[in-house]
């Protein structure tokens, strides 16, 4: 599942009372591990945790991920927002999201550009990052065998198993023309005749 689906998101206690809304997923991309959410506060929440409010922002949390019980049309925790005060004060105040992998560049082992990380893709059952979701370059998209299409570009998940390094940009350990039997196409997937 694309984590930018989650975005907004009520975020509810066991007791149905509303901590926030999910503003983002924080991935560890050594272990491709999803390890916290980040939650912007409900101010009623922000007061049951005697956290007060900065002027003019929103208050974000970072939880960890363990603390998700399910997701649905809302997310629900494990925990009771009460019992969240330590966690919170523990894991602090986040402003971003420093290790954002969306919009990075793609380049296969030979150094050509692959295309852009669009997304990742999230098994929420274990919370393990089990690919990336890559917007080719028109290059790309014709060497993997899919048609270019108009106004719009070919997505493909490539899982994480072939990512070399994240730095910068992400570098695959593939050829481009190695990709073909790994990538699963999920947007504008027209194959060329």
């Amino acid at each position: 599942m694309n984590p930018m689906l989650l975005r907004g998101k009520k975020i509810v206690g066991p007791e149905g009372d509303i901590l926030g809304e999910m503003h983002d997923l924080h991935a560890d991309f050594k272990t491709w591990q999803a390890t916290a959410f980040h939650v912007i506060l409900s101010e009623e929440a922000a007061a049951e945790l005697n956290i007060k409010k900065p002027f003019l922002r929103k208050i974000i949390i970072s939880l960890p991920t363990e603390l998700i019980e399910a997701v649905g049309d809302v997310i629900t925790l494990t925990a009771p927002i009460r019992n969240l005060k330590d966690i919170a004060e523990r894991e602090g105040e986040v402003e971003v999201n420093t290790d954002k992998i969306e919009g990075k560049k793609v380049v296969s082992e030979r150094g050509n550009t692959v295309g852009n990380v669009e997304a990742l893709d999230v098994d929420l059952n274990n919370w393990k990052v089990t690919g990336l979701q890559v917007g080719l370059t028109d290059e790309a998209a014709t060497e993997l065998g899919f048609k270019r299409p108009f106004l719009s570009k070919v997505v493909v998940v490539i899982p994480v198993e072939a990512v070399a390094e994240v730095e910068n940009f992400v570098t695959l350990d593939k050829r481009v023309e190695d990709l073909k039997s790994l990538v699963e196409c999920i947007k504008s997937c027209q194959l060329q005749k």
